[in-house]
């Protein structure tokens, strides 16, 4: 995927023609996979532990897509799995559990409602609520209603939300109603109890969320 479909501004066309990079590297396994059969049975020892080489690279190849915005959400749908199970398989546990959302990070104070309403519905833990943040692997402590990348969206969506309607509308009806009706008091109280929780520099948060609430 080369386009910026997120709102982060780090993704860039691909440097390399990957499917043919892919390709190569298939005939290369498969050539000293024909060596090895072909008498070396020595070599079958190093030629298992390319597995354990995959592995390690995968994890390093996942750790540049969330480098450049991709979401644990869109790298467990190319690999068959959950947000939650991609995260726990390769991400860097528990630091990265939480962490702001790099698309809010790259946009700054020009991040657009259109990113905010895909950041929102990406972190969003659902209905009924899961454990853990789909998106950021945060798990919600008890009365903590978001994980710290919406504790500051939420307000931010709710303050801007008529600067682009079209943006806003592409909510789901329940996310809409909860957004717009939820109470001012619930909603900061929750936002507070997320950064005791992770222990967030509540100037840095807030900052951003506060401004953002009538």
């Amino acid at each position: 995927m080369s386009a910026d479909s997120n709102g982060g501004g780090r993704r860039g066309r691909r440097a390399v023609e990957n499917r043919e990079f892919d390709a190569f590297v298939r005939r290369i396994v498969r050539a000293y996979a024909r060596r090895v059969a072909a008498g070396d049975i020595e070599a079958l020892v190093a030629l298992r532990r390319l597995s354990l080489l995959l592995e390690d690279a995968t994890k390093d190849a996942v750790a540049g897509l969330r480098e450049f915005g991709y979401t644990w959400a869109e790298i467990a749908a190319r690999l068959g799995m959950s947000a939650q199970a991609a995260q726990m398989r390769w991400g860097r546990h528990p630091t990265e559990c939480g962490r702001l959302d790099t698309r809010l990070l790259n946009g700054g104070l020009a991040v657009t409602v259109s990113t905010l309403v895909t950041v929102f519905m990406d972190h969003h833990p659902g209905n009924p609520r899961a454990a853990l943040c789909p998106s950021c692997g945060f798990r919600y402590p008890d009365g903590v209603l978001d994980c710290p990348t919406n504790a500051v969206v939420r307000p931010l969506l709710r303050r801007r939300r008529h600067e682009d309607p079209a943006a806003f509308a592409r909510l789901p009806g329940d996310l809409w109603t909860e957004l717009v009706t939820r109470a001012d008091g619930v909603v900061r109280a929750a936002a507070e109890r997320t950064v005791s929780a992770r222990s967030v520099d509540s100037a840095t948060l807030f900052d951003l969320s506060q401004k953002g609430v009538r």
